[in-house]
């Protein structure tokens, strides 16, 4: 067992590196917000696990329903029926936005999720347009039938080669030139790097005005099938959009007959201190995809479709599938989960610790020259680091993700000195603890980001 992590290193590759200096550390176990490790380590997870463990390791409902489930049926294919499986998918359509009448299709990532929710997007919209009858996709202005999908420059909705390709993250760059076509990128709702040049307190929606610019210029309900957006930009940042964003990207989609679907993968399960982050917004979206935390301990997404977009397919083929889709096991840990977020006030809880860390790294901003901008929602916050706060130059510029910078000389500083685990190729300081996450754990947790930062205040010092 001294041997595992050499083991694992040996054969087993790791996710977006050069696997050289792959060097993983050996765990013992994990309890809470923390990670136990052989050689005796308490690693407090700032990450938690790839935004998955929400309510963090090892919560006992949850074990219990995974634990009980497997005594019954951990898995069958969805010829047949099981009861996490039922239960969770109308609880789904009852708790996300609009009609309860919606209906859901489950995978095992986000990026799954979302490949299903352009798929069944280009579908309806090509359903819709055949309803009178297949003479109706004859015509020169409907073929081909509306196919694009427009996505935004900071977005990134996974791996997969359909969903590597709808989003603007520099690892789409990875599977250049062979991207999936049909995807356009328009600009980020960025109030800090406007895209546009306006200040914040003179924000006239621009970014937002600009996507009605590129449907038209794509070809319009033609050949646009849906606008796809994270509430907030995750891995690119923590970007919450302006307040009226949403409303009018919504009413844009509206006037233009174009789907809206919010990848709710890094956000959803109360992260933001709502169930899902666009209920912050007050709109309806036409498809949600959920992922992540969704399963807790057991890898679980969903897609789900509002009641316009499953009726549908009541009399077309719904072409889309997968092995282990509506896992019985992986059900029964989403519901817990669910149960648990409602009947523990872990939403409550999430905003009262996300309004205490937002002052305590609004504090951390008047002291380091090095922090541009701190943004965040709920339990889910970054602090953008730039070189002159004036002009806003990045530390860790977009073609500089996988580049040794400050950025992650800082993660390497928290975990080998403060053991504190944040991914190191973010733009920032990525700050994103278990939502059980409690007052004096966020004081341990600032009081190390503040010696961390050190390292880029001395940089610029010395520039």
């Amino acid at each position: 067992m001294d041997d595992i992590a050499k083991l694992q290193a040996q054969y087993m590759m790791q996710c977006w590196s050069a696997q050289k200096d792959y060097q993983p550390l050996a765990v013992e176990k994990t309890e809470g917000c923390w990670i136990y490790t052989q050689d005796g380590r308490k690693i407090f997870d700032l990450r938690s696990a790839h935004e998955c463990i929400n309510l963090g390791f090892r919560h006992p409902k949850v074990m219990q329903a995974i634990q009980a489930q497997m005594e019954k049926a951990v898995y069958v294919t969805d010829d047949f029926a099981t009861k996490p499986t039922a239960l969770l998918a109308q609880k789904l359509a009852k708790i996300t936005p609009g009609s309860p009448n919606k209906k859901v299709w489950f995978s095992q990532s986000g990026a799954n999720a979302v490949e299903a929710a352009i798929k069944a997007a280009r579908m309806y919209q090509y359903n819709r347009l055949q309803k009178d009858g297949k003479e109706s996709l004859e015509g020169s202005s409907q073929y081909p039938f509306p196919y694009k999908i427009i996505s935004r420059y900071r977005s990134w909705h996974g791996s997969t080669a359909m969903a590597s390709s709808a989003s603007g993250d520099p690892r789409r760059w990875f599977q250049e030139p062979f991207n999936v076509p049909g995807f356009v990128y328009g600009p980020d709702a960025y109030c800090y790097r406007c895209p546009f040049g306006l200040e914040e307190t003179n924000c006239s929606m621009a970014c937002a005005n600009y996507l009605e610019q590129m449907i038209t210029f794509e070809g319009g309900s033609g050949k646009v099938a849906a606008v796809l957006v994270e509430p907030l930009v995750g891995s690119n940042g923590i970007i919450p959009p302006p307040p009226g964003y949403f409303p009018r990207l919504r009413s844009i989609c509206d006037e233009h007959d174009i789907l809206l679907i919010v990848d709710e993968t890094m956000t959803g399960m109360g992260r933001t201190g709502k169930m899902l982050a666009i209920e912050h917004y007050g709109i309806e979206p036409d498809i949600v995809i959920m992922g992540k935390a969704l399963g807790m301990y057991s890898p679980l997404a969903a897609t789900i479709f509002s009641e316009k977009i499953a009726r549908s397919f009541d009399d077309n083929i719904f072409g889309i599938g997968q092995s282990f889709s509506g896992h019985a096991l992986s059900c029964a840990a989403a519901l817990a989960s669910i149960e648990t977020l409602e009947e523990e006030h872990i939403l409550e809880h999430t905003t009262r610790m996300g309004t205490y860390l937002g002052e305590k790294l609004l504090a951390l901003k008047e002291k380091h020259i090095s922090i541009g901008d701190v943004r965040g929602l709920g339990l889910f916050y970054t602090l953008e680091l730039v070189k002159d706060r004036r002009t806003k130059e990045p530390l860790r510029k977009v073609t500089e993700k996988y580049k040794k910078t400050v950025v992650s000389d800082i993660s390497q500083y928290l975990l080998e000195e403060r053991n504190i685990y944040i991914p190191s190729d973010k733009f920032g300081i990525w700050i994103v603890p278990p939502l059980i996450v409690q007052k004096e754990e966020i004081d341990f947790l600032v009081e190390a980001i503040d010696d961390a930062l050190l390292l880029a205040d001395e940089q610029l010092d010395h520039a």
